[in-house]
């Protein structure tokens, strides 16, 4: 059975995910943030075995870990076509502005819109999702959406940093609003919601 565990890292408390299978215990880490000790800490307690990682957009509360991680667990990181140079830019991944300017490595993996990834326990499919970022994406498994900062209970990503862009989130969101509005909403931050009850009380989904 696929299964999500989030850990909360960093100062600006970013959602890190874990899928992975209960019984192979084979996984993929979603955004582990700034915090790699405590990610890294959190999935040898369960002992998963990690076979990816992946950055839902590049902003440095997500990705400033990524080369411990992938180091840790020698794991490929996957990223948006488009999302990829904010990696290696200070500037824009915005780590220079807050204090912490850090570089990640460059990906291993290049994604696209409407790729299918397939690991050994689980599929998920791409959809690149622009308006918080340039290249930002959500992550389809079954019943449930990684959405980054595309999307998070009652409200959406900021459009005004560098490459944001209040036009291209709404149109991202009317891409979301047409998938099954039973899937489980897993955001960049905050609480878990559902696709359903966004529907229903998202201003920006109304």
């Amino acid at each position: 059975m696929v299964k999500i565990k989030k850990i909360i890292s960093g100062v600006l408390e970013e959602n890190c995910y874990v899928v992975y299978d209960s019984e192979s215990l084979h996984a993929v880490i979603i955004d582990p943030g700034e915090d790699g000790e405590k990610v890294i800490s959190e999935i040898e307690k369960d002992k998963l075995k990690p076979e990816m990682l992946v950055n839902t957009h590049g902003h440095y509360d997500h990705i400033l870990s990524d080369d411990q991680v992938r180091l840790k667990f020698k794991i490929p990181l996957a990223i948006h076509k488009y999302e990829a140079e904010m990696l290696a830019s200070v500037y824009k991944n915005g780590s220079k502005l807050f204090g912490y300017p850090k570089t990640v490595k460059t990906p291993e993996i290049l994604l696209e819109d409407g790729q299918e990834v397939k690991l050994s326990f689980t599929v998920f499919k791409v959809i690149h999702t622009p308006g918080h970022t340039k290249g930002g994406i959500c992550l389809l498994f079954d019943s449930f959406l990684v959405t980054g900062d595309t999307l998070f209970a009652g409200t959406i990503g900021r459009t005004d940093f560098d490459g944001g862009s209040y036009e291209k989130i709404m149109s991202s969101l009317s891409k979301i609003k047409k998938l099954n509005p039973s899937l489980i909403i897993y955001p960049g931050h905050g609480s878990n919601t559902t696709l359903a009850n966004e529907i229903r009380h998202n201003p920006y989904l109304k």
